[in-house]
């Protein structure tokens, strides 16, 4: 009876276990920030059930503000794969936050550290020459305008003095 027992808690503790990988593993989502560069970056993520519609946003890591949004569907296996086609000029740091459609509840986020920031985009003036060449020519037309409409006066010759009228 002894040995019933025991035999019983062993297959019983063995099915436990091989039960216990396969639930754990269902229930692990993945979610990565990968090929982050200066024009976007990819969101893959795993573990959801098959046909969820999900909204994928793309924070600026430091102050949270949306960069980026998109809806989407998971495959069949559970996972998407999406390329965020925004500027990141500037941030040290990006999160991508997945949400079910509809709710404000964040599924989850992950965060990633921008090794070295992105340049700024140039913003400076345009070539020197031709904004020369404009206020180069303003100075010109003035010039002309003021000689051209310039008061000459009408002089008359009154008793061999010059009278100003």
């Amino acid at each position: 009876m002894r040995w019933l027992r025991r035999g019983l808690l062993v297959v019983g503790a063995l099915a436990m276990l091989c039960a216990m990988p396969a639930s754990a593993a269902a229930d692990e989502m993945y979610l990565g920030l990968r090929d982050v560069d200066c024009t976007g970056a990819t969101v893959s993520g795993s573990g959801l059930p098959a046909g969820t519609h999900v909204t994928v946003t793309v924070l600026n890591g430091t102050n949270r503000r949306e960069l980026n949004r998109h809806q989407l569907t998971t495959s069949a296996s559970g996972g998407f794969t999406w390329r965020s086609r925004t500027s990141l000029s500037g941030l040290n740091s990006v999160r991508a936050v997945v949400t079910r459609v509809g709710a404000s509840a964040p599924i989850a986020w992950t965060d990633h550290q921008v090794p070295t920031a992105c340049p700024l985009a140039y913003t400076g003036a345009g070539p020197v020459l031709p904004l020369m060449g404009l206020g180069l020519s303003s100075i010109v037309v003035g010039f002309l305008l003021l000689t051209a409409f310039s008061y000459k006066g009408r002089h008359l010759v009154y008793q061999g003095r010059h009278v100003a009228r």
